[in-house]
């Protein structure tokens, strides 16, 4: 039996118009997946970076607030309590919009907590920060008054060494400690604040505040700020030469990766500071 002629004619097939114009759409397609699939995964690895930042911070606050409220007089003539400072210059200046500039400021804090007979002496403080980013550390001391004059421990915290600090917190390019008085002011260096002989206010770097408060003075409150650089955005940082030109250059024109935090901690036995004068 013959077959039918058409048959026997070869099938059609796609024609290279129709194979390019199909391969061109399935281009486009995976084009715009990808793309989508990048920004997602971009997404998702900034929000852990993010969520990783706050926890850290979070928690470097809560041990600043567990330390910090308990803080103690030693009720001894010119003994210190608390004693904060600049510790590092220039500061680390960042570009914001409209023209607008952040000054980051790295303090160093001591200060005395005390527990039944027992003294210790806590200090914070930025290592390894000349180039504006730093570890935040924390180094303790204790020692009962009969063993030591508790007077001379926060003296002994400001002498020690970096590799005594235990590390608490990286990539910090800001840590400002502002004491406030139970008025709710701040305690800074102004001729109009006025308070007791045992509170000591001088002028320090930038317009900052030199503190110290002795014998049986404490603020009523202190108040922390936070500023952390991303993990990312910190390890493209260290990439570049220690203090050059071109790292000060991105620090301050990735202000946007900086995640602040400010907390206003109370001292339970500071409320008695009070000044002598209103502030303006």
């Amino acid at each position: 039996m013959k077959r039918p002629l058409s048959s026997l004619r070869p099938r059609s097939g796609f024609s290279l118009l129709e194979l390019l114009l199909a391969v061109s759409i399935m281009g486009v397609i995976i084009a715009s997946l990808y793309g989508m699939f990048y920004q997602v995964q971009r997404g998702l690895r900034a929000n852990v970076t993010q969520v990783d930042v706050l926890e850290g911070s979070r928690a470097t606050l809560d041990l600043l607030t567990r330390d910090m409220t308990d803080m103690a007089a030693t009720d001894r003539l010119l003994g210190t309590n608390l004693a904060g400072h600049v510790a590092y210059w220039p500061p680390v200046v960042q570009n914001l919009m409209e023209g607008q500039r952040r000054t980051n400021l790295l303090h160093e804090l001591t200060f005395l907590t005390r527990y039944n007979q027992e003294f210790s002496a806590t200090g914070y403080r930025v290592l390894f920060a000349g180039n504006g980013v730093g570890t935040l550390s924390r180094y303790s001391t204790n020692a009962l008054p009969w063993a030591v004059d508790p007077t001379n421990l926060v003296h002994s915290v400001l002498q020690q060494r970096p590799e005594r600090f235990v590390p608490v917190l990286g990539g910090v390019i800001h840590f400002r400690v502002v004491p406030y008085d139970a008025l709710g002011w701040p305690m800074i260096y102004r001729p109009t604040n006025l308070y007791d002989p045992e509170v000591l206010l001088s002028p320090d770097q930038g317009g900052e505040t030199r503190y110290a408060f002795t014998s049986n003075a404490l603020p009523a409150y202190v108040e922390v700020e936070l500023g952390v650089l991303e993990p990312q955005t910190l390890a493209q940082y260290e990439g570049f030469a220690a203090g050059s030109t071109r790292a000060l250059e991105f620090l301050a024109d990735h202000a946007g990766q900086v995640q602040l935090f400010r907390q206003r901690i109370p001292i339970r036995l500071g409320a008695a500071t009070r000044p002598f004068f209103a502030q303006p």
